[in-house]
């Protein structure tokens, strides 16, 4: 009876007291509903349909700046490109020369012109891009030099038109344009720029190592989801088809060193029947030696520098994307990072709010505890909801770049393949118009011309001829209108000055052959010209038609 009396006494019959918790189903159910606000009294108010609506509200804008009506235009032409200094100063850090036309107000004025950036003030911009806009793919930099050479023209417009690349890509991204930092970088002096403002990763160093050994996080985003691992693929695959090509480059260089020695050894051998004097070789087989080493040799110059083109075009085509590709994924990897980061943010505000729920269940109710785990509360759920706007944020805006990037990729990719295969295209042509330079020599060095000139004694011989020509290539019988620019660049090359002597000995030298083997021709001098004319394309054909 006492027991129970005193249980009795401990019941509060006051009528306006709040329901105690008395179950754990009760205190399960509180926890699952909507996380409210605290007041004065340590009650927790449920959201509201204006609160549901404030809430709502940044969901729509997530992205102010590609909502803005205001229309922001910037123009940058890359002029020029300046090397000074070292040799590796000249090559690692040379100096970039462009005009720029903005209307974005936090420029001073709106021309700019020869502004002068060097390599190490666009990594800085770069790096503080990198950490301070997170929600976009920051394009990588293009590499300051190319395998053609820093003396060469080609490495000078190569180099300039990567960097107006790298500018159209950015100024394409409004995040990028409505960052101050942009007009700092502009107008600021040569040499001196440095970041203004300060940017930071999610982690760095040993932490982000740790992070990133982990499973990520579960995500909902299936295209972010799947994207990751995609970008991861093409950054190993085209690091592994620059090594495969850097393989076969050195193979190709081996290969143009042993056909140089192959032509020195063809020299070597018309000096030899030249220092002896011996007579059962003619001047026309010592003539063809000569200038068969010659050509051997300046084929294996030619494919030394296919190997370097290859190199040039292909393999810094690829070292862009492999540099983008770590970006990409880098960004992709501090999306992660805010989401494992949320998931902690959650977990702490639950735990703040059932401390306040635990408070608020005691009699004896202490202000400077209540008041303490209200602040509490109020920071972790405030904290919660910045990284649950950052999230949205980051997700949408990677949603839009992720289209983008894939476009870029695939036009960069078919690029560096057209210019790859057109490069190869020209000095393959090239090394055929070398190659055809000897067919005469082979011809003369046979008293009676050889097969060539069996069944047409009476046709002109016309050893000059060009299987390039305006009409498109006899070799394959690609018929197609071309400039006589075009056709002279294919048929002259780099090592025609080293080759010229040679014919020109070779006419002097086989002008009484010629005019034995060719008396008989005198007699057809009524041949149309356009008879007279022997390519390479009817050759077969023509000798179909010879009787015996």
């Amino acid at each position: 009876m006492s027991s129970s009396f005193h249980d009795d006494d401990d019941i509060d019959n006051n009528p306006f007291a709040e329901p105690a918790e008395s179950g754990p189903a009760e205190t399960s159910k509180v926890a699952d509903e909507p996380i409210g606000e605290i007041v004065g009294n340590g009650e927790v108010k449920k959201p509201t349909e204006e609160t549901d609506k404030a809430a709502e509200a940044p969901k729509k804008n997530v992205l102010p700046e590609r909502s803005s009506n205001q229309k922001f235009n910037i123009t940058v032409k890359v002029t020029g490109l300046e090397r000074a200094g070292s040799t590796n100063n000249k090559k690692e850090n040379p100096t970039i020369v462009l005009d720029l036309n903005t209307n974005l107000p936090t420029f001073r004025k709106q021309t700019h012109k020869k502004v002068k950036k060097t390599m190490e003030e666009f990594q800085q911009l770069f790096k503080y891009l990198n950490g301070a806009i997170q929600e976009s793919f920051i394009p990588a930099l293009p590499i300051p030099f190319t395998n053609y050479g820093i003396n060469n023209r080609e490495d000078l417009d190569k180099t300039v038109h990567n960097f107006q690349l790298w500018f159209d890509r950015i100024l394409s991204d409004p995040l990028i344009l409505r960052n101050e930092e942009l007009a700092f970088f502009i107008e600021s002096d040569h040499n001196t720029y440095s970041p203004i403002n300060k940017s930071t990763l999610p982690a760095t160093g040993l932490k982000r190592k740790t992070l990133k050994q982990l499973s990520p996080p579960f995500d909902e985003t299936l295209e972010l989801a799947e994207f990751r691992p995609l970008v991861k693929s093409i950054h190993w695959t085209a690091k592994d088809l620059q090594l495969k090509l850097l393989r076969v480059s050195k193979a190709k260089k081996i290969v143009a060193e042993n056909e140089n020695a192959m032509g020195k050894g063809f020299i070597s051998l018309s000096d030899y029947y030249k220092k002896f004097n011996d007579e059962t070789v003619s001047s026309k087989q010592i003539t063809l030696y000569k200038h068969f080493g010659k050509i051997i040799t300046t084929v294996g110059d030619f494919d030394s520098i296919i190997a370097t083109v290859d190199i040039a075009t292909f393999y810094d085509g690829l070292e862009w994307i492999i540099n983008d590709t770590y970006v990409v994924k880098e960004a992709l990897t501090n999306r992660h990072l805010i989401m494992r980061e949320l998931i902690q943010a959650q977990q702490n505000t639950k735990s703040k709010q059932d401390n306040a729920r635990r408070l608020r269940a005691k009699r004896d109710i202490n202000p400077i505890k209540v008041d303490e785990a209200i602040r509490q509360l109020k920071e972790a759920t405030r904290y919660e909801q910045q990284l649950t706007l950052k999230l949205e944020r980051v997700t949408t805006n990677m949603l839009l770049e992720r289209k983008e990037w894939l476009n870029w990729y695939e036009e960069h990719l078919k690029s560096i393949i057209k210019e790859y295969t057109l490069k190869r295209i020209e000095y393959e042509r090239k090394k055929l118009s070398i190659l055809e330079k000897v067919r005469s020599d082979v011809r003369n060095a046979d008293v009676e011309g050889g097969l060539s000139r069996l069944g047409r004694s009476h046709i002109k011989n016309k050893p000059s001829l060009n299987s390039q020509t305006i009409n498109g290539d006899d070799w394959t019988g690609d018929v197609r209108s071309r400039d006589e620019n075009e056709i002279n660049q294919m048929s002259h090359t780099e090592f025609d000055e080293s080759i010229k002597a040679d014919e020109h000995e070779q006419e002097h030298g086989s002008d009484a052959g010629n005019n034995s083997i060719t008396t008989e021709s005198s007699t057809s001098s009524s041949t149309p010209p356009s008879a007279s004319i022997l390519d390479a394309k009817n050759a077969a054909s023509m000798l179909g038609k010879c009787t015996f």
